[in-house]
């Protein structure tokens, strides 16, 4: 059978207008009927020669098919995970992410760009299947500080999402917001034509979603570390299901360092201003309420 991803124009065409044959036959008669009124095809309807539609309309079809076959691909790539109850937490992880970044018009990978991109999905997998505090995050890196504030300061005026916290970021933290913006070097990433952001990369990783880390009481050198987006994706997932954020009492270290690092970002929830607050520390900063969420993949 022709593989269609590589098929030529003639063959996509041809394709659509075989899926959908009721739709183009009378899209060809309206056309011919608006254009002999017309009188521009008048000599051709003579001659009896066929209408051929209109391109717009061929464009359409191929638009259709072309996003059709992305929805298989998408699906295929989670059905590899053979567990059905995994399997929805991925889906459920992809859904989410949607809805989080609809408000700003950030496009969302599908999975098998993650595939390409050389993640081991079954790994991630089995991984999680063996701890359910493992939540399956989907986060952007590259957004820049202004579209994560809007998300959570700006989620107010989006009905959907009214019950977001807000986020502060402290001044070292604004500053050095670049170095904590990255994907983890050994994380694949992954990428998805968007005009609006268009320097966003993503990672499909499993971190810790328990209320507090499930280490405690190390400096930011005993890593590794969730990155930012990851935390925020997390919190705002907390926020969007009803449920109590994170780190309400303690703190999480965050990956990335601040002011030729000597600093590293830490994240809380202030309950007194209801807000994700990402503050800055000594790199070899200690305490029984700071601790690390340390990845998988």
């Amino acid at each position: 059978m022709r593989d269609l991803r590589v098929a030529g124009d003639g063959e996509w065409i041809g394709f659509s207008r075989g899926l959908f044959p009721d739709l183009a036959e009378r899209l060809d008669r309206a056309l011919g009927e608006n254009a002999r009124r017309d009188g521009a095809l008048a000599d051709d309807a003579l001659a009896g020669d066929t209408v051929q539609p209109g391109r717009a309309f061929d464009d359409r079809l191929d638009a259709e098919v072309a996003r059709r076959h992305e929805l298989r691909e998408a699906i295929t790539a989670l059905a590899d995970i053979s567990d059905p109850a995994v399997r929805a937490r991925f889906e459920d992880a992809f859904a989410t992410a949607r809805s989080i970044f609809a408000p700003i018009g950030c496009a969302v990978p599908e999975p098998e760009s993650f595939l390409a991109a050389g993640i081991d999905l079954r790994s991630l997998a089995t991984a999680a299947a063996r701890d359910t505090t493992l939540a399956v995050v989907v986060a952007p890196h590259g957004l820049g500080a202004a579209a994560w504030l809007s998300l959570f300061d700006g989620a107010a005026r989006d009905d959907a999402s009214a019950g977001r916290p807000g986020l502060v970021l402290a001044d070292e933290v604004r500053a050095g917001f670049d170095a904590l913006d990255r994907p983890p070097r050994a994380a694949p990433a992954a990428s998805v034509r968007d005009r609006l952001h268009p320097s966003a990369v993503w990672t499909l990783r499993l971190i810790p979603a328990s209320d507090a880390p499930p280490l405690m009481g190390l400096g930011h050198a005993h890593g590794p570390h969730a990155t930012l987006s990851e935390m925020l994706v997390l919190q705002l997932r907390r926020a969007d299901a009803g449920c109590g954020p994170l780190d309400a009492e303690t703190f999480t270290w965050v990956a990335g360092e601040l002011a030729g690092g000597a600093l590293a970002a830490r994240e809380v929830f202030d309950e007194s201003e209801r807000a994700v607050r990402i503050s800055a520390r000594g790199v070899g900063s200690q305490g029984p309420h700071l601790g690390a969420r340390p990845p998988v993949g």
